[in-house]
């Protein structure tokens, strides 16, 4: 059966450049790969080998100009036809790779094709945890911030061994099973597909070294429960659920590793009569009749103390009146605060024996004047 031209089989004009054909490749790539592909196994790794043999040819302009030149001929590779131990822009789509099989995480499927396609070999994974460490602050807290020292339990380096793991006398060798890598691999072909699995050494478990004489105090792992002070400072205007990051101050990596890092997650409590709305701050304010009609000067409480509120003449229930720069500050930039709204209610009093008669006067000036009825049968009577 004849070879398909390597550009038909791109999809790209025979003068793309290298940009449009690396572009090109790595969408089929992830289209026809295997492992992620709709169609049989078979058909897959057919037509993944078939795109890859027109990628190693496209993207050489040595050999991409002999094929120009002469055709399939000119790139026959060695008489035997291409196979994939003949691939060598695995750099080039190795990230592919990391999507299909979860590369975001350490010691993922991505960093297993990095590692065959040349992308360097992967040292002990030695980082100490991450931590979490959640605190509980009031609105007015969260509106001013918090400075507060707390104790962090966690994996501290092992004073007695200085965190090497070997005892006095003792010593850290590099490990014979896996050559200091802290893990082992195994390849596995499938057709042209070589796959790697690989999982930690157990002889050194994932460190790389073996110790002839293990430190008494931590076992050889360099750590030890410990519990560390530490001084939060949480900025003004957080919010429920925000998470601050201190770099470093997580557990202690075993035998001298780095490490990890402490993420400060806050909790803001319920206010009792503020109700917070991102950076704006709502108020529900109760008033008489008589401040609603006449007008007021009340002092009303912010987050920062209390301030005098003028309340207009005929304020209504529902009316919202607005207090510039009481509410909370903005997080990224402190200087700027959102506003306190304060919410009208109109509370209206039970009628008692002295005011019953006010109430029915009040009525009586309201009868006498026009009601809005009798003005529009006025107007277009």
């Amino acid at each position: 059966m004849a070879k398909r031209d390597y550009y038909e089989i791109l999809g790209v004009s025979k003068d793309a450049d290298e940009r449009t054909i690396k572009k090109a490749y790595r969408k089929l790539a992830r289209k026809h790969h295997p492992d992620a592909s709709d169609e049989s196994p078979e058909v897959a790794e057919e037509k993944f080998k078939e795109i890859s043999e027109a990628y190693e040819v496209l993207a050489d302009s040595e050999k991409r100009g002999r094929y120009d030149r002469f055709g399939h001929k000119g790139v026959d590779f060695g008489g035997g036809g291409f196979s994939w131990d003949q691939f060598s822009h695995g750099g080039d789509v190795s990230d592919i790779f990391g999507q299909l099989f979860g590369g975001g995480q350490r010691g993922g499927m991505g960093d297993i094709f990095s590692q065959f396609f040349g992308g360097g070999q992967r040292g002990p994974d030695n980082r100490g945890d991450d931590l979490r460490y959640d605190i509980t602050m009031t609105l007015k807290e969260a509106h001013s911030g918090m400075e507060k020292e707390v104790e962090i339990p966690r994996n501290g380096n092992c004073h007695k061994c200085s965190g090497s793991g070997a005892a006095e006398g003792g010593s850290a060798k590099t490990c014979n099973t896996c050559g200091g890598q802290g893990m082992v691999r195994k390849m596995v072909r499938r057709s042209f597909i070589q796959t790697i699995t690989t999982d930690n050494c157990s002889d050194c478990r994932g460190s790389g070294k073996i110790i002839d004489k293990p430190c008494g105090d931590c076992r050889g792992s360099g750590i030890v429960a410990v519990k560390k002070k530490i001084k939060l400072r949480i900025p003004p205007g957080a919010d429920d659920g925000f998470r601050l990051r201190m770099r470093g101050q997580g557990s202690a990596g075993p035998n001298n590793g780095p490490k990890g890092d402490l993420y400060i997650v806050v909790n803001v409590e319920p206010h009792k009569i503020f109700h917070r709305q991102d950076n704006e701050i709502i108020l529900d304010l109760e008033l008489t009749p008589a401040q609603a009609v006449l007008g007021d000067s009340l002092k009303v409480p912010t987050l920062s103390g209390d301030v005098k509120l003028k309340i207009p003449t005929g304020t209504q229930s529902g009316d919202v009146l607005r207090l510039r720069g009481k509410g909370m500050p903005d997080i990224t930039r402190p200087s700027s605060k959102g506003s306190q709204h304060v919410r009208i209610t109109v509370k209206m009093p039970k009628p008692n024996s002295k005011t019953k008669k006010m109430w029915e006067e009040l009525r009586e000036l309201d009868s006498e004047s026009p009601s809005f009825l009798d003005r529009m049968r006025d107007k277009f009577g």
